[in-house]
């Protein structure tokens, strides 16, 4: 990616059409349905930001059913009220996201510090480039709405190692992430398998910023004052993909690769040419045993074939423009799963 793409990207992000305000958990009002007050202003928010200010109340999808079913919506948002109070005590604060066009609120995040714009982010991650002699390599976002933006570099000088015959990568890429409360330093590994550049990103957070008013931001600068965690996220993720090569997939497993295409917008069907987690399930099913009993039940496929699917898919698809943050969530969850405890304790096994 040369400065002018990089430039045109970034402009396309701060162009979008939302607006970011942080507010008091307890300055929140559910008035019932998708609605909410706050002081006279009445607004929607989208079932997302419906389930992230849910969350952030902790209020659990059980709590939720059990007071809708026993009082209507008139329980569930009493039952919002009262957990949002209870979480204002505690200093909760978050940023709502709202996009002006549709004026509904879209999002809302936690936040720790302060509201970082994305302007910001970006001119902090032009002083982190120039800095520590990085290029930017991929930007992907979203357009619709805030979600993250993912800022992936790769250096001027690559270091590339091994990790299995005829499959090397790009060890010392990174990535910095942006949501309105937080900025975050990442691994970026960039696979050279069949020069088909399949990536794949470490989830373990090496360093985050909330705020610019204090040294962390300004340590955050400098990598190589991360440079041992990030060595270190480099051999861990050796010893996962050396685990998973050796490895079957648990049927649930296949279930939770599946679901990271299917809650991105993958229709089932694709979904399921792409990881076959319901043939399997259904092999199983018909053979006499339970849903709950996926995760000791061995699927016909490799672990390692799994998440190669899956990184293949969020790389290479046609379907999601280039700059899509779903690659980027397809592949943090593809990371996630790589690094989870394997379900190999005692497998049913039909095949």
């Amino acid at each position: 990616m040369n400065t002018t793409e990089f430039n045109k990207i970034k402009q396309q992000v701060l162009n979008r059409p939302v607006c970011y305000r942080e507010v008091d958990a307890g300055d929140l009002v559910a008035l019932g349905g998708d609605c909410y007050g706050m002081g006279t202003t009445i607004f929607a928010v989208d079932e997302k930001a419906s389930k992230a200010i849910d969350k952030f109340n902790s209020i659990r999808l059980e709590q939720k059913e059990r007071a809708q079913d026993s009082y209507g919506e008139r329980g569930l948002a009493d039952l919002r009220n009262y957990f949002g109070k209870t979480r204002a005590k505690n200093n909760g604060r978050l940023v709502m996201v709202a996009d002006y066009k549709q004026r509904r609120v879209v999002d809302a995040l936690a936040i720790k510090g302060e509201l970082i714009p994305p302007g910001i982010f970006f001119d902090f991650a032009e002083m982190f480039m120039d800095k520590n002699n990085y290029l930017p390599d991929k930007v992907e976002y979203s357009l619709e709405h805030s979600g993250e933006v993912s800022l992936k570099m790769l250096p001027v000088n690559k270091q590339c190692l091994p990790y299995a015959p005829g499959d090397e990568f790009i060890a010392n890429g990174l990535v910095l992430k942006w949501n309105p409360g937080e900025i975050s330093l990442n691994n970026y590994f960039v696979r050279l398998v069949c020069s088909n550049g399949q990536t794949m990103t470490i989830s373990d957070t090496v360093a985050k910023i909330n705020s610019f008013g204090n040294d962390t931001a300004r340590s955050l600068l400098d990598m190589s004052n991360y440079s041992a965690q990030l060595n270190c996220n480099t051999q861990k993720m050796i010893g996962y993909v050396n685990r998973a090569m050796g490895t079957n997939a648990s049927v649930r497993e296949l279930g939770i690769a599946y679901n990271a295409l299917h809650n991105n917008g993958v229709p089932a069907e694709i979904a399921k040419q792409i990881i076959p987690y319901k043939q399997n399930m259904d092999r199983y099913l018909q053979a006499g045993y339970e849903k709950s009993q996926m995760q000791r039940a061995v699927s016909d496929q490799n672990m390692w074939d799994v998440l190669n699917l899956l990184t293949h898919f969020a790389t290479h698809n046609e379907m999601w423009k280039l700059t899509d943050i779903r690659r980027t969530i397809v592949l943090n969850a593809c990371a996630a799963l790589l690094m989870r405890d394997r379900d190999i304790v005692e497998y049913y096994d039909i095949y």
